[in-house]
């Protein structure tokens, strides 16, 4: 390459160097030094906590009865989800007993159970299970239906047999609600033994129940289904079979810490009377039918004839 060549190239490059450093100096004249940034003060910082009530309760113990949890059906849910519950139990002086694979129903409900609770089964129930739980409820039983529409389940396979549908979607408040839209407030109640006392609960991604009774607890018009639009009086709460089966559709508000918000805790207590009255019936049902208490009025009206047959006669 000619000298004239390097001296062509040497220049061009100086422009190119020059053009750069004439644009750097013109659009970024010195060097940028951020203000200093106050750090937040944290204690200053107040989080509205979760709408929480005392619940003061008195217990009655009742009399001794096991409570039957179904873990056969592949159930999307852990056991301690239930610790609310379970506690409530415990404290009237009822007995857990688990429902493992191996189990079978059938014989499992004709011990001393007097109530079965079912959460969110993915596995289908036999025609002969199906025909145990009514007999079951036929003699006293009561039925706890739980699904969530976060959680897998087949329990509407189950739910028909006694006129209940758990519908797909979930229930959501764009107006009002407890720190997502999606977790509602709850304040309509049908009179029952489930819903005494309660004045407003919360439930967290809840699901709406179709029912031939009717639901007992409604959502308020501002709460929507993400699915359901041809209805606007929607229970996540219903009631079959004289009052036998209850179905839920929703598990969380009666999970840890979940269960301490508004009337939540009322509510669990109210479920748990509610399985320990089938005790009751049962226990009178086989006193009734118990054939010593028989053949002692027996007994006991056929010395009340003789001394009326006595007194007749005229005999002391």
């Amino acid at each position: 390459m000619t000298k004239s060549g390097l001296v062509r190239i040497a220049v061009v490059l100086l422009g190119i160097v020059v053009l750069l450093v004439g644009r750097g100096c013109y659009f970024y004249s010195g060097y940028y030094s951020p203000p200093a940034t106050a750090a937040p003060d944290y204690g200053d910082i107040i989080v509205p906590p979760a709408p929480a009530a005392e619940f003061p309760e008195e217990v009655v113990p009742a009399k001794e009865m096991a409570v039957l949890i179904d873990l056969a059906r592949y159930n999307d849910f852990d056991l301690e989800e239930l610790n609310a519950l379970m506690l409530q139990l415990i404290s009237r002086g009822l007995t857990i007993t688990l429902l493992d694979m191996e189990d079978e129903l059938e014989t499992e409900l004709s011990s001393d159970v007097g109530a079965l609770i079912i959460v969110s089964p993915t596995h289908e129930f036999s025609k002969e299970e199906k025909e145990a739980l009514h007999d079951f409820l036929d003699n006293g039983g009561r039925l706890l239906l739980i699904a969530d529409p976060t959680r897998r389940d087949s329990i509407n396979k189950l739910s028909l047999e006694f006129g209940l549908i758990f519908e797909p979607g979930y229930l959501y408040n764009m107006t009002e609600y407890e720190t997502n839209y999606r977790n509602i407030f709850v304040t309509d109640f049908e009179d029952s033994e489930i819903t005494r006392g309660l004045k407003q609960v919360v439930f967290y991604t809840a699901g709406s129940i179709s029912s031939a009774d009717g639901g007992i607890a409604f959502v308020d018009e501002n709460t929507h289904s993400s699915q359901i639009e041809s209805r606007t009086r929607l229970s996540p709460m219903a009631m079959a079979n004289d009052s036998k089966v209850l179905a839920i559709y929703d598990l969380t508000f009666m999970t840890e810490p979940y269960n301490g918000t508004l009337d939540n805790n009322q509510l669990i207590a109210n479920i748990a009377d509610w399985l320990a009255d089938a005790v009751v019936e049962l226990d009178d049902t086989d006193e009734e039918d118990d054939p010593e208490t028989e053949t002692d009025n027996n007994v006991y009206n056929e010395i009340g004839n003789q001394d009326e047959r006595e007194v007749n006669r005229g005999e002391p």
